[in-house]
C-alpha cells in the first residue's frame, strides 16, 4: 500500500468573490479541505472547464448560479490521486489514480430508490453546491471517483469524466441501431467529440453540424450549420432521413432546418445546451411530434449504473482522439473562460494546478 502523502494546510485555488466576467476568477491560497466521513480528498491532476458548468455559472445569470454562496471555487468533474479518506472510506483507496465524476445523489428520494438516480431530486454538483476542483486539492464523497488504468493519461481521464458518462446516456436515450445515422450540432464541442468516439463501435453514422468546422473522418461528415440548404445536405450525407438528433447546442434557426428531415419516430435527446446565460428556446411543433411520432428527451445527466459501464469501457481499452484534449496552467483559467466563450477555443480544455504529480510540464 502506499504510504500516505503529507497534505499541506493551504493551497492555490481560483476563487471567485463575485459573479460576472472572467476576470473576477483569481488565483489565491485558501485552506486545503479536510475529508468528512464518507469523502476522500483528491490531489487534482487536470480539471475540465465547462461551458455550461463553470463558464454559465461565473456569469451569475445561469440557474446554476442560485445554488453557489460567495466566494466560491468553480470546477467538477477532474482527475488526480485520492491523497486522503475520511471515515467510513476503504484505506486502499488513498494513492489511487481516479477520475472524479462531478456530481453525487442523495440515495434515498423516490427516483434513487426507483434506480433512475440521475433524476434526484437531491442532485448536488462538485463547484456548484460546493467548493470544487480549480484547486490544487478538492474533496467529494468516496462514491464520486472510479480508479482508472495505469496507462490512461489523468487529462483525458479529466475529459472522460466530464462528457463520457452524459454522452453514452445520450446515445443509449437515442436507441440507435446498426446502419442508423444521427445529427449532432456543435459538432466541435467536447461532449460531441467524446459522443462521436463513442459511436464509432456502433456502425453509426454522424452528420455533424458546425459553424467553423467541416468534412470527413470514418464515420462522420460535418456540414456548415449555417447552409440555407441544411435540411437537403443532411439527408444526403445521411443516406436517409436521420433516426435520431443529439442536440447540446440548441440553436433555434439550426433546430428548424434540421428538425423537418428526420425519420418517422426519432428521438431527439438534449442536454449540455443551458451552457448560455440566455437559455435557448425551440420551436417545436407539436402537430409533428404527434404525426411523426417523435420524441423530444432531455437528458440532465447518469445514473451511477452508466457510469460504472463507461469506466468498464475505459478499462476495456475506450479512448479519446488523439490530441482531443488541451491543457492550460490552472493560473489561466480567467483566460481559457474568454477564450471559450469567444469560440477560440474548442473541444476539451483542462486547467493543471501547479503541484500536478503526473505532468510537470503543461503544453503551451
Amino acid at each position: 500500500m502506499p504510504r500516505p502523502e503529507t497534505v499541506p494546510r493551504s493551497m492555490r485555488a481560483v476563487v471567485l468573490d463575485e459573479f460576472g466576467a472572467p476576470e473576477m476568477l483569481r488565483l489565491r491560497d485558501v485552506p486545503t479541505p479536510v475529508p468528512a466521513p464518507g469523502e476522500v480528498v483528491v490531489r487534482v491532476a487536470a480539471v475540465e472547464v465547462s461551458r455550461t458548468r463553470d463558464l454559465g455559472t461565473r456569469s451569475g445569470k445561469h440557474p446554476f448560479s442560485q445554488a453557489v454562496r460567495l466566494p466560491h471555487v468553480l470546477g467538477g468533474h477532474c482527475s488526480g490521486t485520492v491523497v486522503g479518506a475520511g471515515d467510513g472510506v476503504p484505506r486502499d483507496l488513498v494513492g489511487r489514480r481516479v477520475a472524479v465524476m462531478g456530481h453525487h445523489t442523495c440515495g434515498h428520494c423516490a427516483s434513487c430508490r426507483s434506480g433512475a438516480d440521475e433524476a434526484c431530486g437531491g442532485l448536488r454538483l462538485l463547484g456548484i453546491h460546493r467548493w470544487g476542483s480549480y484547486a490544487q486539492y478538492t474533496s467529494m464523497p468516496q462514491e464520486c471517483v472510479h480508479p482508472v488504468p495505469d496507462d490512461l493519461d489523468l487529462y483525458d481521464a479529466a475529459a472522460m469524466a466530464a462528457t463520457g458518462p452524459v454522452g453514452l446516456t445520450q446515445l443509449r436515450r437515442a436507441r440507435l441501431q446498426a446502419g442508423d445515422s444521427i445529427v449532432l450540432p456543435g459538432a466541435t464541442g467536447a461532449l460531441a467529440r467524446t459522443i462521436i468516439a463513442l459511436t464509432r463501435k456502433l456502425d453509426v453514422r454522424v452528420i455533424g453540424l458546425s459553424r467553423s468546422v467541416t468534412g470527413r473522418a470514418e464515420n462522420l461528415v460535418v456540414l456548415d450549420a449555417g447552409r440555407e440548404d441544411l435540411a437537403d445536405a443532411v439527408l444526403a450525407a445521411a443516406g436517409g432521413p436521420p433516426a435520431a438528433a443529439i442536440d447540446n447546442v440548441c440553436a433555434p434557426d439550426t433546430f428548424e432546418r434540421y428538425f423537418p428531415v428526420l425519420a418517422g419516430g426519432a428521438r431527439i435527446v438534449v442536454s449540455g445546451a443551458i451552457g448560455y446565460p440566455a437559455l435557448p428556446v425551440l420551436n417545436v411543433p407539436a402537430r409533428e411530434l404527434y404525426s411523426r411520432n417523435l420524441s423530444l428527451l432531455g437528458v440532465r445527466s447518469h445514473s451511477a449504473a452508466v457510469a460504472t459501464e463507461f469506466w468498464q469501457l475505459v478499462r476495456d481499452g475506450f479512448r479519446l482522439d488523439v490530441e482531443t484534449v488541451r491543457a492550460h496552467p490552472l493560473s489561466d483559467a480567467a483566460t481559457v473562460h474568454t477564450k471559450i466563450a469567444d469560440g477560440v477555443l474548442t473541444g476539451h480544455n483542462v486547467l493543471v494546478p501547479p503541484t500536478a504529480a503526473d505532468r510537470q510540464e503543461v503544453p503551451e
